[in-house]
């Protein structure tokens, strides 16, 4: 199988280094990755300026993993590579593995998804991976257990998805279970730290989870079960109900 692997925390993170080596035994894997930490960025494209590509010679020499450098965010190498470098379209797209959860409403923060969403646009199978904070799960066993799980979907799905997938710090019954749910809801309160210094005024971002759905079903509810994470993400955010209501309402007029 031909894997492409993306990535927000940087060509030189661990996750996306352990899940490159696994995959590679058995996979061509190729890697186009930040090369600085682009959290948070979402699907921010980069415009305006001439994005500069390294081929990541040290990346892994016992694997044969082409990687490359990409000074831009997560969707930057997701695109360029795939418009620009790419000799022929992967099977499978990754994004990840992830340091921390991206749980809840991070989806629209997290430059992880991000990612995985330029592989859904090209019309490839896509899949978000991370890891809860202070897991007992290592990065290898992680990409371990997502290889069967993958290999699985792949056989049985056909139509281009995304899947965003969220490993918990530990696992119910020390086994993995990856469980489909539905997104929940995740806020943060205290979200900006104020910091003077100089006689400047400057905001760190900082905050503490605030859940406000969490029930049973959701993805939030699911790992904190100790269960593996697996909600589909789509690309049409259109809201139904409302668009029904305002329908109506032109209706009556």
């Amino acid at each position: 199988m031909n894997i492409l692997i993306l990535n927000d925390d940087g060509i030189a993170a661990e996750g996306i280094r352990t899940l490159a080596r696994h995959l590679a035994q058995r996979h061509t894997v190729t890697v186009a990755a930040p090369m600085h930490q682009q959290s948070g960025t979402s699907h921010a494209l980069t415009i305006g300026r001439a994005i500069e590509v390294r081929a990541d010679e040290r990346f892994d020499c016992t694997h044969d993993i082409r990687a490359w450098a990409i000074d831009g965010t997560p969707t930057d190498c997701a695109k360029l590579y795939l418009d620009a470098i790419a000799e022929e379209t992967p099977d499978v797209v990754l994004s990840g593995i992830n340091h921390g959860s991206n749980l809840g409403t991070d989806v629209i923060y997290s430059g992880t998804v991000g990612a995985a969403f330029e592989g859904l646009f090209h019309g490839i199978p896509s899949f978000a991976l991370s890891l809860v904070e202070g897991s007992s799960i290592s990065y290898a066993e992680a990409a371990a257990y997502f290889e069967g799980f993958m290999e699985d979907v792949l056989a049985v799905m056909e139509k281009p998805f995304l899947l965003n997938i969220n490993f918990p710090k530990e696992l119910a019954d020390g086994q993995p279970h990856f469980v489909f749910c539905r997104q929940g809801g995740r806020d943060y309160i205290n979200a900006f730290e104020r910091i003077e210094e100089n006689g400047r005024v400057h905001y760190r971002v900082a905050g503490e989870v605030s859940d406000t759905d969490k029930g049973a079903g959701t993805d939030i509810y699911a790992v904190e079960h100790g269960l593996i994470s697996v909600t589909p993400v789509g690309m049409d955010m259109t809201d139904y109900p409302l668009l029904e209501e305002c329908g109506r309402l032109i209706e009556t007029r």
